[in-house]
């Protein structure tokens, strides 16, 4: 199962992702197709759902999670 972080923009993006690793998390930055209002510039960040909670990690860190997606397709 995969997680659809939603950051909003390719700065947080990649900000995001880089705390990620840090932690042991795989992560990888994905342009969100169509963003509806409220998704920022359409940047989310797409991780493999683990022990460790990245939603948790990535707020604790200061950066605004938009929303959290699953996903069950690989």
């Amino acid at each position: 199962m995969s997680l659809y972080i939603k950051v909003g923009s390719i700065t947080n993006a990649q900000r995001a992702r880089a705390i990620l690793q840090k932690n042991s998390v795989k992560a990888s930055v994905q342009r969100i197709e169509n963003p509806k209002p409220g998704d920022g510039c359409g940047y989310a960040l797409r991780t493999e759902n683990s022990n460790k909670n990245p939603v948790r990690i990535l707020e604790s860190s200061g950066i605004r999670v938009l929303g959290v997606e699953e996903n069950d397709i690989p």
